[in-house]
């Protein structure tokens, strides 16, 4: 069988292994892709078949990458990455002033979007359009500028800090007045709202009681995927859930959401803002950064 110049398998199975490593899910994969599950499971079959090699352990709970489907992955990733930006930079004609900038919906929501009614007051002439997306720092880096929680020591995309944040547990007035100057065992045993989102940079319950040095059993409370459901959930009355401050300042301004301030503790990673590459970065990007960067 002729082979192409690079001597590459089929684009389709590599695309479709691509999305299912980023998702770690076969449904999830099929899903964005438009296919069915079953056909994404094909796709894999026919590659590993080709390769002569497992890329994936699948598990009662879904599927692993294994070494080999690491390495490819990563590769894969930083390739369909790499072309993304170069077919924006393409087809953005001379005359688009346009800047993208990517993030998680809880920071557009709470943190950008306020800030870019400001920015736009002094600078009607940039339009912004923004990337909303809660599946994973990968996902955010197709923008002119990302903002990201934690830097990644292992990537070259230019880094700025934005500003740290710190974490203390926010639940509804009714259930805080119960719990002003509870124990960390009382509060662990609590409703907690944990989130178990696709983007897994998020610091977790079991991280910050680790922080404040409680070994202790955690409550398994309640599990959402989104920071922003995480948060009406808390508004509701279903919980407590872990508070970034500078975030959320927004909401408990409104009394709507009140912080146990006792228990602050700095943010283990600071947020950052990114671009892919200084060398392609447009006047227009780089006022947005400068401002923004000003502005936190």
């Amino acid at each position: 069988m002729a082979r192409s110049f690079y001597n590459l398998p089929s684009l389709t199975t590599l695309a479709a292994f691509e999305t299912a490593a980023r998702k770690l899910s076969f449904k999830k994969a099929a899903q964005e892709l438009n296919v069915t599950p079953g056909a994404v499971s094909h796709q894999i079959k026919a590659l590993e078949a080709e390769i002569g090699g497992r890329l994936f352990e699948r598990k009662h709970h879904g599927v692993v990458l294994t070494q080999a489907g690491e390495e490819l992955h990563s590769v894969l990733h930083l390739t369909f990455s790499e072309i993304s930006r170069v077919l924006v930079r393409i087809r953005k004609s001379p005359d688009d002033v346009s800047v993208s900038i990517a993030s998680t919906t809880a920071v557009s929501s709470l943190w950008l979007m306020p800030r870019m009614v400001h920015f736009w007051k002094e600078h009607p002439e940039i339009p912004v359009n923004q990337f909303v997306s809660d599946g994973g720092t990968k996902d955010r880096q197709l923008g002119d500028l990302s903002i990201v929680y934690g830097k990644r020591k292992s990537t070259t995309q230019p880094h700025w800090e934005l500003f740290r944040d710190h974490l203390a547990p926010v639940c509804s007035p009714d259930i805080s007045d119960s719990l002003h100057d509870m124990p960390l065992a009382v509060l662990a045993g609590q409703s907690l709202i944990h989130l178990e989102a696709d983007d897994d940079s998020w610091t977790t319950w079991q991280r910050w009681f680790s922080e404040l040095n409680y070994k202790g059993p955690i409550s398994r409370g309640i599990r959402v995927n989104n920071y922003m459901t995480a948060l009406q959930a808390a508004q509701d009355g279903g919980g407590i859930v872990l508070g970034w401050q500078n975030l959320v300042r927004p909401i408990l301004k409104t009394g709507r959401l009140v912080a146990l301030n006792a228990y602050e503790i700095p943010a283990p990673e600071s947020f950052f803002i990114t671009t892919s590459n200084t060398d392609t970065v447009g006047a227009n990007t780089k006022i947005l950064r400068d401002w923004l960067l000003n502005d936190a």
